[in-house]
């Protein structure tokens, strides 16, 4: 594993893994962020669900970085997660022809993250294909 991806993958597990325990530590918080109402316990299961699933993000970016054979598998996980985000804000974009700036700078905090992970795939991939 070269050292660009284990910067890549420590980039993304700091991320998700601050992010996720924080959601789980503090739905309210969280919520607040993004301007959330918290007014049942499915508000706050869904609230820490969603986080339960960045926090596992996390850990396999962390985990990646010791268990190379790992890197791959969180990299398409991952494209295929924060594609499927991205589309559900275009979407939604499409449906109510809201875009306010919040909601353009996840689309492309998104983007950053699916393009290195293309971007790291891509690279191993031609890494792979010379030494074979």
């Amino acid at each position: 594993m070269s050292k660009l991806d284990k910067i890549v993958l420590a980039i993304l597990a700091i991320e998700h893994l601050g992010f996720g325990i924080y959601g789980l530590y503090a739905p309210n918080s969280i919520a607040g962020l993004v301007g959330y109402e918290l007014g049942s316990e499915f508000a706050y299961s869904e609230m820490r669900a969603n986080y339960g699933m960045f926090t596992a993000l996390g850990c396999m970016a962390l985990l990646s970085i010791f268990i190379h054979s790992m890197a791959r598998q969180t990299y398409i996980i991952y494209s295929i997660i924060f594609s499927s985000l991205i589309l559900g804000r275009i979407l939604n974009y499409f449906i109510t022809g809201d875009l306010v700036t919040s909601i353009i700078v996840a689309i492309v905090a998104e983007a950053i993250v699916v393009g290195l992970c293309i971007w790291r795939l891509a690279a191993n991939r031609q890494t792979a294909e010379t030494i074979n």
